[in-house]
């Protein structure tokens, strides 16, 4: 019997094969790119906000370049204002300046160790992509040391004691004061507690204080001191990054601070400055002589002190060295032309000793005009 299919069977049966091949096509084939493509089209959607988000940084470069150099000089300006270490030796120093310059009787003093107070470096990220890692690595540590002394003097003098304490180079503060006063006398007596602040490590060597009153011989075998005015470039021995008394900012017009800044540490009132792509005149004046130093400068047209403030105290104590630290830049480009043209009039019995750190190698943004007196630069 011979198995015939007809015309209706063939045709159905042609239409479950091409529903079937459809249905194959879509569950294997079109199903898979569908779902390729939202892969897809969810992963490009997401290196588009990266993109946007790192082509915005890449814009920014020169911006974030010099905020961070801005920022570096400030932090640089901090750090400065802190001892790099303790001894005995420049707390005896310190104890003998009270004494000669104020006049003040220093009866007893206690000098404990130094205590670490702070460890730098802990600081661990906010960014969650940086899984609570440290955002700097660094060997500098804080250290406090607390001296008590016992003190007699009259009443101004104990006042500028007080002063003379909290405008010192480096950071002091007073934790604790008692006193008692004497009509029959006019004394005042008691203790008072101060604490020295110091920030060892990285490349913040110490420097040992120096005996003025003791002759230790020749300085430099090499380098004849006689001439005053001689310019020379030597070493820092004296630790001008740490113990500085002015301070000259240079940057360029389009940084955060103005491109010219000059004032004395830790008198923001004192600070006069400009904000021009061009060299801007500044002249430093200095006198005094056997302890007792006054000090005024400009900056272009502006001027320390004011002439409408005259009233102003120009004196000043410079401690054991005369020091001028220099805070430079690197030039942005061709077009940055800011700078300092500095004339230097020190007419006082010390020698002025200059650092500048950070300035362009080639086209340097701190230039001497001229200098009258005793000037040394340090490298």
């Amino acid at each position: 019997m011979k198995l015939a299919i007809s015309e209706r069977d063939k045709f159905l049966l042609c239409l479950v094969g091409s529903l079937l091949l459809v249905f194959l096509a879509y569950y294997f084939g079109f199903r898979n790119f569908s779902d390729r493509t939202s892969a897809l089209e969810s992963e490009i959607s997401t290196l588009q906000v990266k993109y946007n988000d790192l082509k915005d940084k890449s814009d920014n470069i020169p911006k974030y370049k010099q905020d961070t150099e801005n920022y570096n000089r400030i932090f640089e300006g901090g750090l400065a204002g802190y001892d790099s270490g303790f001894s005995q030796k420049a707390t005896l120093m310190f104890t003998t300046e009270l004494e000669a310059e104020l006049g003040v009787w220093v009866r007893t003093v206690s000098m404990p160790d130094a205590a670490l107070v702070y460890t730098f470096g802990n600081v661990v990220s906010s960014n969650p992509s940086a899984n609570g890692a440290k955002v700097y690595s660094t060997d500098m540590k804080g250290y406090k040391k607390t001296v008590t002394y016992s003190y007699e003097c009259d009443y101004d003098t104990f006042k500028e004691l007080l002063a003379y304490i909290l405008d010192y180079d480096t950071v002091y503060t007073i934790d604790t004061v008692s006193c008692s006063y004497n009509e029959d006398d006019e004394l005042m007596s008691g203790n008072i507690m101060i604490s020295q602040y110091a920030i060892t490590g990285s490349d913040r060597d110490y420097y040992e204080s120096d005996i003025d009153s003791i002759d230790l011989g020749t300085e430099n075998l090499f380098v004849s001191e006689s001439n005053p005015n001689r310019v020379i470039e030597a070493a820092d021995e004296f630790g001008l990054m740490t113990n500085y008394d002015i301070a000259l900012s240079l940057s360029s017009e389009s940084s955060d601070l103005s491109s010219v800044v000059l004032g004395r540490r830790g008198y923001s009132s004192s600070q006069v400055s400009a904000n021009t792509n061009d060299n801007v005149p500044v002249v430093i004046n200095l006198s005094g002589e056997n302890g007792e130093y006054t000090i005024s400068y400009s900056v272009g047209d502006k001027q320390y002190p004011a002439a409408d403030k005259t009233l102003v105290d120009l004196s000043f104590n410079p401690g054991r060295s005369l020091d001028l630290m220099v805070f430079s830049s690197e030039r942005e480009s061709d077009n940055d032309k800011s700078g300092a043209s500095v004339t230097i009039n020190n007419e006082s019995d010390m020698t002025l000793n200059i650092k500048v750190v950070n300035d362009d190698s080639s086209n340097p943004r701190f230039k001497v005009e001229s200098v009258n007196g005793a000037v040394r630069y340090y490298r």
